[in-house]
C-alpha cells in the first residue's frame, strides 16, 4: 500500500488514468462511428506525448545514474 501513495504522490497513477481515460473515449467514438472533436484528438496527442514523455525521461534519468 505505501507503494501505492508514493506513485499517487508523484502523479503516476493520475497521469495513467488521465491518459486511459481520453484514449477509451476516443475509441468508444471510432466503434460507434461518430467523429471525435479535433479538441478531442489534441487532448489525446497532449495527454500520451506527456505520458511516453514522462517516461522516457525517467530511462534517461535512471541510465545517467548508473554511469
Amino acid at each position: 500500500m505505501q507503494k501505492f501513495w508514493e506513485l499517487l504522490e508523484r502523479s503516476v497513477i493520475v497521469q495513467g488514468l488521465l491518459t486511459l481515460g481520453v484514449t477509451t473515449v476516443v475509441c468508444y467514438l471510432a466503434i460507434k462511428g461518430a467523429e471525435a472533436p479535433k479538441d478531442l484528438w489534441t487532448l489525446l496527442g497532449l495527454a500520451w506525448g506527456f505520458y511516453f514523455g514522462s517516461k522516457a525521461q525517467q530511462t534517461i534519468s535512471v541510465m545517467a545514474h548508473k554511469k
